[in-house]
């Protein structure tokens, strides 16, 4: 997958900017609140249908104005031309997206069409953060690669708000006879989640340990586990975990009522990393926190690359500057032989006496806009 060009209106602090992007590299530079960040949320706009930074559409629309816009003309590996637009209209308080002029009713649809790895300062709660952000980070993985899997999480968030409401309107009481129905879909969507979630991480393993040699030539050897709310073995199927999930409601039942929320599903899952054989969390220095999470997002761009048939995108933002110059070299000399990339930063020291085409490209961004007099092409 290949992002050909994008067309930025009001968006953020770009008044109306268009880029013609490198097939291979594409290098946003310039100095921190430009604007580079801002470019590379639009196109994880195009490929997630919202931001990898904010929470709200309407957060990302430029000051004083009602609405914002990105056009794009995406290319897949074989060829095929996706002309997609998104929009925002705050007055509405309505999104649209389209491909090739049809408008895609549900945006979960979009999923995983246009894959893309993001690796920013943000990420760094996937290692140091807590289990909602591993949480996070594997799902959009899975979802990217699994269209069932979008839709199963969708519903089993649906049904933990609505157990949830039966929970706080009970306000203690016993509620069994109006949770019940609710329990039964809980068991059913979570058990899916769970098993999904553990082939992944099973599948998901080799690719960081493959990666993360690549990264760092060091004898240190990361894992990645699954720990679930609830007990299950390596080879559990959906029905040992919908008997264990259904086991575990019942213990739960009187803990439940009395804090009034859900303790039993995958929304209370976490995923352990370590170093030989040490909790990341506990023990790793920020160096190794910094390494471990690049090997992640290097590791979810061949996942990706297998399972959806598709080369990912790959946008890196603001990265070099969290490392040291030995492993910044090693990560750009592995990160442009992945696909098409896109990088921002404020010096272009890193790049050395590159040589820019048409297939390496670099930006300068300033005030929202890109300065032409001082690209070069």
């Amino acid at each position: 997958m290949k992002i050909s060009n994008a067309h930025l209106r009001s968006f953020r602090n770009h008044n109306e900017t268009v880029f013609d992007f490198g097939a291979r590299v594409n290098v946003l530079l310039g100095e921190n609140g430009q604007g580079k960040t801002n470019a590379l949320e639009a196109l994880s706009f195009l490929c997630l249908t919202k931001s990898f930074y904010a929470s709200a559409d309407a957060t990302v629309m430029q000051q004083q104005q009602s609405f914002f816009e990105i056009k794009s003309v995406l290319q897949s590996d074989e060829g095929k031309e996706f002309h997609v637009r998104v929009t925002y209209d705050d007055v509405k308080k309505e999104k649209k997206f389209t491909i090739n002029g049809a408008a895609v009713e549900k945006f979960s649809s979009v999923i995983g069409m246009f894959p893309v790895v993001i690796l920013s300062p943000e990420n760094s709660s996937i290692t140091f953060g807590s289990p909602a952000d591993r949480r996070k980070f594997i799902d959009l993985v899975i979802s990217q690669s699994s269209k069932s899997y979008v839709e199963d999480s969708m519903e089993y968030r649906r049904i933990v708000r609505q157990r949830n409401t039966i929970l706080s309107e009970a306000k203690g009481r016993d509620c069994s006879s109006d949770i019940a129905p609710w329990n039964d879909m809980l068991i059913r969507y979570g058990s899916k989640i769970i098993n999904k979630r553990n082939q992944f991480l099973k599948e998901f393993a080799p690719y960081i340990a493959q990666t993360y040699l690549d990264i760092v030539d060091e004898r240190e050897t990361p894992k990645i586990e699954y720990a679930p709310s609830i007990y299950i073995q390596s080879e559990s199927t959906v029905e040992n975990i919908s008997s264990a999930m259904e086991q575990k409601l019942q213990k739960k039942k009187n803990d439940e009522m009395r804090f009034q929320t859900t303790l039993v599903g995958p929304h209370r899952d976490d995923i352990l990393f370590s170093l030989n054989g040490m909790s990341l969390k506990h023990f790793a220095s920020q160096g190794q926190h910094k390494t471990f999470l690049v090997a992640l997002k290097v590791a979810e761009f061949f996942f990706l690359k297998e399972r959806c048939n598709e080369t990912p995108i790959f946008l890196l933002d603001d990265v070099f500057s969290e490392l040291d110059e030995y492993r910044s070299k090693k990560l750009l000399t592995l990160a442009e032989s992945l696909g098409q990339i896109f990088i921002t930063t404020t010096s272009e020291k890193i790049f050395g006496g590159a040589e820019w085409n048409n297939e390496r490209r670099k930006f300068f961004i300033r005030s929202g806009a890109i300065d032409n007099e001082m690209v070069v092409a």
